[in-house]
């Protein structure tokens, strides 16, 4: 069957044929550079005049969906679409900038998508999912007020992640590849947290539609991280990035803040713990250094993917400095102290390489070179002597 796809194509309201007024061109995709807000508007009130034709083009298209709302203010082609909930596989996300144009790329916060991905299966285990299809059926959406500009409910969407109920253990394919279902319609469980990072074009719909959406659904928590400064705060300009966390509670959705003097962070308790949006160091780096933190009780340390790396590494330096220098201190040891028998001066270096040096450790041996029964000094305070004793 073959796909219909019209590409750098004004829309034109009528074929003539023999002298006779046809049916109308109504293309159910248009990419073109030069497109403006008015021929974007045009072209969708071409739509909407011609609701059959439009959905015929739909039909032509190998990934159609009978079930799903098309919507004609979105793009449909073979392997690209505008509308973020459509969700198929061979499908690929792009956007409508300001202008009408479509963009080149989806230009939400993928390095961020990924990191929080990360993030969250490091912290939970393998029942965190990357835009899954939510479905949740006709009457949930025209409860959450999402409709289509031709007045259809929709029928499911695709959060950025999901946490799934505990107890879940997902594929690498199934985190991985946006391949995964969950059909709250036919009974799966709800997820027990979502989040989605704002883009422009996006932002008010995961603002309010979704928001009451997964309010309404019983979704236990709803993150909303925004990079680009604006959408979280609309109406002011020069609005710092920044994340949020609605929590359900009598089942309406409150921002959920941790106790302290830090605006920037929240108490998740699907997550256990204090998480925040720790902003990017270097501003050149905007887009990529953003990282979605969590504070571990245990260590005293804000942790991420990228941090945790960062930290091993900073570790294993220290590590090996700490090696270097009790190698310095053990030479010194056998060159001040020639005096002090052999086999003592073995099992002090091997308690060292086992312990570490005590504090100031050059002055040590110099006060037993002076002094050798003072050889103890050489041993650090709280380790058994006794077993360190030298012959």
């Amino acid at each position: 069957m073959a796909a219909v796809e019209v590409r750098k194509q004004t829309p034109t309201a009528t074929v003539v044929a023999n002298g006779r007024e046809t049916a109308p061109v109504v293309p159910i995709s248009v990419d073109e550079p030069g497109m403006t807000r008015e021929r974007r508007a045009a072209l969708i009130a071409l739509r909407r005049t011609h609701v059959v034709q439009w959905r015929a083009g739909l039909k032509q298209l190998p990934h159609f969906d009978p079930v799903f709302p098309y919507d004609i203010v979105h793009e449909y082609a073979l392997d690209w679409t505008t509308d973020p909930d459509y969700g198929h596989d061979a499908v690929k996300y792009l956007e409508i900038n300001e202008d009408g144009a479509v963009t080149s790329e989806k230009p939400k916060n993928k390095v961020l998508h990924v990191a929080m991905l990360r993030t969250l299966l490091a912290m939970l285990g393998q029942r965190v999912v990357m835009e899954p299809r939510l479905h949740f059926g006709p009457e949930l959406g025209a409860a959450a007020s999402l409709f289509t500009s031709l007045g259809e409910p929709s029928i499911r969407v695709e959060p950025d992640l999901a946490v799934l109920v505990p107890g879940t253990v997902l594929s690498g394919r199934q985190i991985w590849d946006i391949t995964y279902d969950i059909h709250v319609d036919t009974g799966d469980p709800v997820p027990v947290l979502v989040c989605e990072i704002l883009s422009d074009s996006t932002a008010a719909r995961d603002l309010d539609g979704k928001r009451r959406l997964y309010e309404t659904l019983g979704i236990a928590e709803y993150v909303l991280c925004d990079v680009l400064g604006g959408p979280l705060n609309r109406g002011e300009s020069h609005s710092p990035p920044g994340m949020v966390v609605y929590r359900l509670e009598d089942g309406v959705y409150r921002e959920s803040r941790a106790a302290g003097p830090d605006p920037s962070v929240f108490r998740s308790n699907v997550l256990g713990t204090s998480v925040r949006l720790l902003p990017p160091r270097d501003p050149a780096r905007a887009r990529e250094d953003f990282r979605f933190q969590w504070w571990d009780g245990e260590q005293g340390r804000w942790r991420d993917h990228r941090t945790d790396a960062e930290y091993k590494q900073e570790r294993r330096g220290r590590e090996q400095e700490a090696r270097g220098e009790v190698k310095m201190a053990i030479a010194a040891l056998y060159s001040f102290l020639p005096e002090l028998p052999r086999p003592s001066l073995d099992q002090i270096a091997a308690h060292w390489r086992e312990h570490g040096l005590p504090d100031n450790v050059m002055d040590h041996i110099l006060a037993v070179r002076e002094t050798p029964s003072m050889w103890r000094a050489l041993l650090l305070p709280g380790v058994d002597s006794d077993a360190d004793r030298p012959a």
